[in-house]
Formats: C-alpha cells, sequence, structure tokens
C-alpha cells in the first residue's frame, strides 16, 4: 500500500525550502557537487535508485503512475526553488533528483538509513552531507 498521504504533507514542508548562504557562490557549489560523485555518497545514491527503480517496475500500473505524479511534482517544485535561489541548474537538477529519490523510497516503504539522512537534511533546510558520514 502506497503511503500518499504522509508524502504530499512532507512535499509541502519542502515548498519553504532555502538555500543554505554558503551555496550563493558558483564555485562552492561545484565543490558539493562534486564531493557527491564521490563514494560513499554516490554509490550509495546509485545503489538506493537501482532498487527503487525494481520496486515501482515490479508495481501495478496505476501504483507506478502515482508514484510519477508525485516524484514529477515534487522535483519540479524543488528545482525551480533552487534555480532561482542559486541560478545553477547543475545544482537543481542534483537537489531534484534527491527530492525525486526521496519521495519514491517513502512511498513505496523503501526507507534506508541513507534516504532518512538525505530527508532529515532537507527537512532542516540543509542539503545532504556528501562527505563522509554514516552512509557506509
Amino acid at each position: 500500500m502506497l503511503n500518499i498521504n504522509h508524502i504530499t504533507t512532507w512535499i509541502d514542508l519542502l515548498s519553504t525550502f532555502k538555500v543554505n548562504p554558503k551555496y550563493g557562490n558558483s564555485d562552492v557549489i561545484d565543490q558539493y557537487l562534486d564531493q557527491r560523485d564521490t563514494d560513499p555518497f554516490d554509490s550509495q545514491w546509485i545503489t538506493t535508485y537501482g532498487d527503487l527503480t525494481t520496486l515501482i517496475e515490479s508495481m501495478s500500473a496505476v501504483d507506478r503512475k502515482r508514484i510519477a505524479v508525485l516524484q514529477d511534482s515534487a522535483s519540479k517544485q524543488m528545482y525551480e526553488r533552487i534555480i532561482k535561489q542559486t541560478n545553477h541548474a547543475d545544482f537543481a537538477a542534483y537537489v531534484s533528483d534527491d527530492i525525486r529519490l526521496i519521495v519514491g523510497c517513502l512511498v513505496t516503504g523503501h526507507v534506508t538509513n541513507f534516504v532518512l539522512e538525505m530527508k532529515e537534511s532537507y527537512e532542516c533546510g540543509n542539503l545532504p552531507n556528501a562527505g563522509e558520514s554514516s552512509f557506509s
């Protein structure tokens, strides 16, 4: 069973997300994105994405559509917020992809410590820690 109500509440919370001022500089953003593309963050993200994709593909067409609509709405909302605040398309795309992943995991119940840490980071107005953390 999909957890739709909880997700819509969480998506509403994201509508107030503000990027930390330390990411106001393009060089700082690029450094953060480079850190995300290394392990342990990168491998955890890719593994989680692969597992979620497999799980969603095993669901009914109706459930897949419902999940996609939620993911699309949330990721678009967050992309637009980030691009307005930073004018950095790559940064906005990474954040948007995170939100898509988190929403999919929460709706399907595929919640790992990695997903919880990312979710909690965004809830606190932060970005996921791409450096050494408890992801590994």
